[in-house]
């Protein structure tokens, strides 16, 4: 009888070990809530498009709710933004949990001094995210699933699409035109230039290009955009036009006359 009470609790331990070891990297996607319980409106001083910019930056496949493509929803996790207001401190702390709830990792609390709620909220979220960086993440590829419908009365079919990374660091789904001119898919991007780290975001009409600095409220400094018509690029900043060309293992190139400056893309 003691054996057998042993026993259980050997591979009770042995099914919790195994449980707590699983990690983000085990997962193909987090949500991001557009909306969080302590703020009144969604993307409010645009903390949740920060949130979802940097679970991208440090190896996450991060999606809205609403640009959520049809997935298994154990396939991924829930993020939580907890705030914490306060006299001294603004408070964030980041924790990711499974479809079930379970809590899977919760970050170092981020603390900011700044005043203004924008500043102090971006600070003390970075902050928070420190100790996700040191994570190491890199997510699997996410597999989507597309319904298909028979013919007559045949039931729902559910087909599976892995999306996964070329070289270049790009996504793709079977034959996409983007390809022939290499244009990232991916909603963000992001590059290093003379040790300066930049995001792209893909756009309706092509791209917008950010350099990453504290000087701007948000964190993020708009560049340029890059413009897609057809098979034409074109790159349009206050500082002069350039044309761009994507190369095949990631990277970009803008150039004129004046210039050519290479973006590298980092994973």
């Amino acid at each position: 009888m003691i054996k057998r009470i042993l026993l259980l609790i050997f591979i009770g331990g042995f099914i919790l070990n195994m449980n707590a070891q699983k990690s983000a990297s085990d997962y193909s996607y987090v949500v991001v809530p557009e909306l969080y319980e302590f703020l009144y409106e969604e993307d409010q001083h645009q903390l949740n498009s920060l949130t979802k910019f940097l679970f991208n930056k440090y190896g996450f496949n991060a999606y809205f709710p609403s640009e959520l493509p049809n997935v298994k929803r154990c396939d991924g996790l829930q993020a939580e933004v907890l705030g914490k207001p306060g006299f001294v401190y603004t408070k964030i702390t980041v924790v990711l949990k499974d479809c079930y709830g379970e809590e899977i990792f919760r970050s170092e609390e981020g603390k900011s001094k700044y005043k203004e709620y924008k500043k102090a909220y971006h600070d003390a979220l970075r902050k928070a995210f420190v100790s996700i960086e040191e994570l190491g993440v890199n997510q699997k590829d996410i597999k989507i699933y597309e319904d298909e419908v028979e013919s007559g009365n045949e039931p729902l079919v559910k087909t599976e699409i892995e999306v996964t990374k070329d070289p270049s660091g790009m996504e793709s789904e079977g034959n996409n035109n983007s390809m022939v001119l290499h244009l990232p898919d991916a909603k963000f991007s992001n590059y290093v230039r003379e040790g300066r780290s930049y995001l792209l975001r893909k756009t309706e009409n092509g791209y917008s290009l950010y350099l990453e600095t504290e000087a701007a409220e948000t964190g993020l400094a708009l560049e340029g955009m890059i413009l897609v018509d057809g098979n034409t690029l074109s790159y349009v900043s206050e500082t002069g036009d350039a044309e761009v060309i994507f190369h095949e293992n990631g990277d970009f190139t803008l150039q004129n006359s004046l210039m050519k400056v290479t973006y590298k893309h980092i994973d």
